[in-house]
């Protein structure tokens, strides 16, 4: 007997060690996908910054990013536009899927545009104020 045998005990050990530390990981990545999480890493306040470089974009809310698979990433928002033809923002609604695209990597988007003044009845968060509400009827 040469008195090694410990070895197989720590090489089952080690091999378990590192199992369980790849599983771990696995797990989180998991997770975050299945609840939805904002990817690791991804900044929302980076995100709305470059949907509101976009030319015609005023202001940007409800903004959601998740994770659909452990490459593809979704993301929806409101965008606040002026009242403008559909053609126009045709090319704004482009523009900002052409940039979350090239910036993070998003190919799935929902984006909803509202005019600039609208009800919160209606799902907008952006109130109107009294004087514009009064103009309007």
């Amino acid at each position: 007997m040469s008195g090694r045998n410990w070895i197989d005990s720590a090489l089952s050990f080690a091999i378990a060690a590192l199992i369980l530390w790849s599983a771990f990981g696995i797990v989180r990545e998991t997770l975050n996908i299945l609840l939805e999480g904002t990817p690791r890493g991804m900044k929302l306040d980076s995100v709305t910054a470059v949907i509101c470089s976009v030319a015609g974009v005023n202001e940007v809310h409800d903004l959601h990013v998740w994770n659909i698979g452990s490459e593809t990433r979704a993301l929806s928002c409101h965008i606040s536009i002026a009242d403008i033809p559909p053609s126009v923002s045709e090319r704004i609604l482009r523009d900002v899927k052409e940039r979350l695209h090239a910036e993070f990597r998003i190919a799935h988007t929902t984006i909803q545009f509202e005019h600039v003044v609208c009800e919160v009845a209606h799902g907008c968060v952006i109130p109107v104020s009294e004087e514009e509400h009064h103009h309007s009827h």
